[in-house]
């Protein structure tokens, strides 16, 4: 209910924004429960005469607006008033029932697959939790790569400094320029050697690495000057052809390694397909019965509603002439206590 304020300046009722009340203030409510009606046009027909009354400011009842009321009053009752449910009398009714009766048993048949996804989804979890864990995928480890790259850039780069001393004067920019190249030989072999192993030609790897080592070699013996040099060339190629097979079989370690979790992936991923096939067909039942249980809810309560309306015509006419003229009687107190009190203050 608003609250009415009088206007000092003029002694007229106002609500509480500071204007004139609206003859429907309060009247008319935007959300009233379906089975809450008649309580609705009573609430609503009281405050009509509440209002008629503070907007007219009469202190005695007026039988005109008196009349006026009860009229709308009655064309109320009739407005609110409902037959009883019937299907048997009411066509309307009867599609109602057949709606209500298969939206029921659709229900049902979604209660069943609800309960069938239930079991499914309850099988899948149950075989998901006994289905070996593949975990991580096996990788080499990255400090091991990197071990690999430098021992091999280490070996190349003497025999690039030779090529690139013949191109470049300063010593220091030929050093860069050969452990460069060398770090990228490096990196191009390691991780062609590791990243090959899903081809069918696992060995492809490991050969080329042993003639790049050899070629390697065969470059640093033809610029040898003496034995020294030859055996120190000689070392080198050595060297990297045992990292590369020190590779290549590291390669190879990680070939059956991926071998062995390769099955264990695919299983585990379609155990996990599986559960989560199981979970989506569960929640489209459980939605599907949400939306079926709240179409069920609202033509029960509209049936209800049509119950709760089906008083006898004059009976509901006397309820609504009723409240219409307390709100009415009501208004015309508020009036008499309001000129009361302006009476006592200019006194």
């Amino acid at each position: 209910m608003s609250e009415t304020r009088v206007d000092r300046e003029n002694g007229k009722p106002t609500n509480g924004e500071g204007r004139l009340p609206h003859p429907l203030d309060n009247v008319v409510v935007a959300e009233t429960p379906a089975n809450e009606a008649i309580l609705g046009m009573r609430t609503g027909l009281f405050e009509l005469g509440r209002n008629r009354a503070l907007l007219s400011g009469t202190t005695v009842p007026v039988p005109e607006d008196a009349r006026a009321l009860e009229n709308h009053a009655r064309a109320m009752a009739r407005d609110t008033y409902r037959e009883v449910f019937d299907p048997k009398q009411h066509a309307h009714d009867r599609m109602r029932l057949a709606e209500y009766e298969n939206q029921v048993s659709q229900r049902e048949e979604a209660q069943i697959g609800e309960a069938h996804a239930t079991a499914n989804l309850r099988d899948e979890e149950t075989k998901l939790a006994k289905t070996p864990k593949a975990g991580e995928k096996p990788r080499a480890k990255g400090w091991l790569v990197a071990a690999f790259i430098v021992a091999i850039t280490i070996t190349v780069a003497p025999t690039l400094h030779d090529f690139f001393f013949h191109t470049i004067a300063d010593d220091l920019l030929v050093w860069f320029a050969a452990t460069t190249s060398a770090a990228f030989v490096a990196c191009m072999l390691t991780l062609a050697i590791l990243s090959g192993r899903r081809s069918t030609w696992t060995w492809i790897g490991g050969v080329a690495g042993i003639l790049l080592g050899l070629g390697l070699g065969a470059v640093r013996l033809s610029a040898a000057e003496g034995p020294a040099e030859m055996l120190f060339g000689v070392g080198l190629t050595v060297i990297e052809i045992a990292a590369v097979l020190l590779l290549e079989w590291l390669a190879s370690g990680l070939r059956n390694s991926e071998d062995r979790w390769l099955p264990l992936k695919t299983t585990e991923d379609q155990a996990i397909a599986a559960r989560e096939t199981a979970l989506a067909d569960l929640t489209r039942w459980q939605s599907r019965i949400k939306e079926l249980n709240q179409a069920i809810a609202q033509k029960i309560a509209y049936v209800e509603d049509r119950f709760n309306r089906n008083l006898h015509l004059p009976e509901l006419e006397a309820v609504a002439i009723k409240a219409v003229l307390d709100g009415y009687n009501a208004g015309i107190t508020e009036n008499v206590g309001r000129l009361r009190g302006a009476m006592r203050r200019t006194v």
